[in-house]
């Protein structure tokens, strides 16, 4: 005779081991997927034009004159090293600790500007050139600094959060590293 109290618990049991063999990987890797693009977008036109981003930075005011050039420099060969390793799944756990701060620093500037009134330039998030593109467009936010700017960075810190507790998942170079130490 079958066991009717041990039903539910084997059934739970399958419920947490399709959410650990899927559902959680592949909101891993959507949330990689999410936040690397974005910071690979974010990165290229910056890195292409990082005088339009110097002048950019310049424009919240919350960076010393002498730094805003070294700054603008360097900051988005950051970006795209951050792209590439949460993207790529390597080192993935560093790499979206450094992201989510890396946010939370824009989080910090977007706020300074809609709390003091400095909201008449764009955020400077994607360079110049995101009036050319719709996607870019939109998650730039236009012209001027809004809430969403704020909201749409809280959204990929929490995504940023879940890639460094989590990890890259099994579909990653992490994952290929890790499984072959087995």
């Amino acid at each position: 005779m079958r066991n009717i109290i041990s039903l539910p618990a084997r059934t739970q049991r399958e419920a947490d081991g399709i959410r650990e063999r899927y559902l959680l990987p592949g909101a891993v890797l959507i949330a990689r997927l999410l936040v690397g693009g974005i910071f690979l977008v974010a990165a290229i036109p910056k890195i292409a034009d990082a005088g339009s981003f110097a002048e950019g930075v310049r424009a919240y005011h919350l960076m010393p004159p002498a730094l805003v050039v070294p700054f603008a420099f360097a900051f988005p060969w950051l970006e795209l090293l951050v792209a590439l390793y949460i993207l790529l799944g390597y080192m993935s756990r560093l790499a979206a600790g450094v992201a989510a701060l890396m946010l939370l620093m824009f989080v910090v500037a977007l706020t300074d500007a809609l709390v003091t009134g400095n909201t008449a330039h764009s955020c400077g998030c994607f360079g110049k050139g995101a009036g050319s593109n719709p996607i870019l467009a939109f998650l730039a936010g236009g012209n001027t600094i809004t809430l969403w700017d704020d909201i749409r960075d809280v959204i990929l810190i929490g995504l940023s959060l879940l890639i460094a507790v989590r990890g890259a998942g099994p579909w990653s170079l992490d994952g290929l590293i890790a499984g072959r130490r087995d």
